[in-house]
């Protein structure tokens, strides 16, 4: 082989090696600004779905502040209505919120809001109830567009799950119970119209 030939030869390796790097290098960085946007547009996505859940959650908190609601027995109000939506569309944009860890911070103190029931047998009790969880919800909501550490369940948060599942336990003790004195009062010679014939 002529040394004209051999230097040519290495001239075009060494061509395509560089073409390949500069392609490698294009390529990695194309990929990298479309990594990058792809986070820029889940952080934006992500901050425009908390501030919707925060303002929805703000102005139920106001609502909740300036209700007057009945003192009597409890009976159909009109904040009851307004609040579970309110809690609604704010879940609905806590969902549109990346990862998980907000999500599943806010979790307990919305469930509890919409378990409003458990607080007592009068509105007062009630509408503080969802106003305190509500509370909780901002703070988390507010610490996360911050970009900061989320919040620790508040002593109202954790105040609130364990009057929950003791009234929900005293509850579920309750339905057992009637249940029990409704079977223990059944005829046991009943047999429905639809039972199988013979043994």
């Amino acid at each position: 082989m002529n040394v004209d030939m051999a230097t040519a030869l290495v001239g075009f390796g060494g061509a395509v090696l560089g073409a390949g790097a500069s392609l490698a290098g294009t390529w990695l960085t194309l990929r990298k600004q479309s990594e990058d946007a792809r986070e820029a547009r889940r952080y934006e996505i992500g901050r425009l779905a908390g501030e919707e859940a925060l303002t929805t959650l703000l102005q139920l908190r106001e609502y909740l502040e300036t209700v007057t609601v009945p003192t009597g027995p409890i009976s159909p109000d009109p904040w009851e209505e307004q609040a579970r939506a309110s809690l609604t569309k704010a879940a609905v944009a806590i969902g549109r919120i990346p990862g998980q860890a907000l999500p599943e911070r806010i979790q307990k103190p919305y469930d509890l809001a919409r378990a409003y029931r458990y607080a007592g047998p009068r509105h007062p009790l009630r509408v503080r109830w969802v106003r305190l969880m509500v509370e909780d919800m901002i703070s988390v909501l507010l610490e996360h567009l911050r970009q900061e550490e989320l919040p620790k369940v508040s002593r109202n948060v954790e105040q609130f799950q364990e009057t929950y599942d003791r009234r929900r336990e005293a509850e579920r003790r309750d339905y057992e119970r009637l249940r029990r004195e409704a079977f223990d009062d059944a005829d046991p010679d009943f047999t429905p119209d639809d039972a199988p014939l013979g043994p």
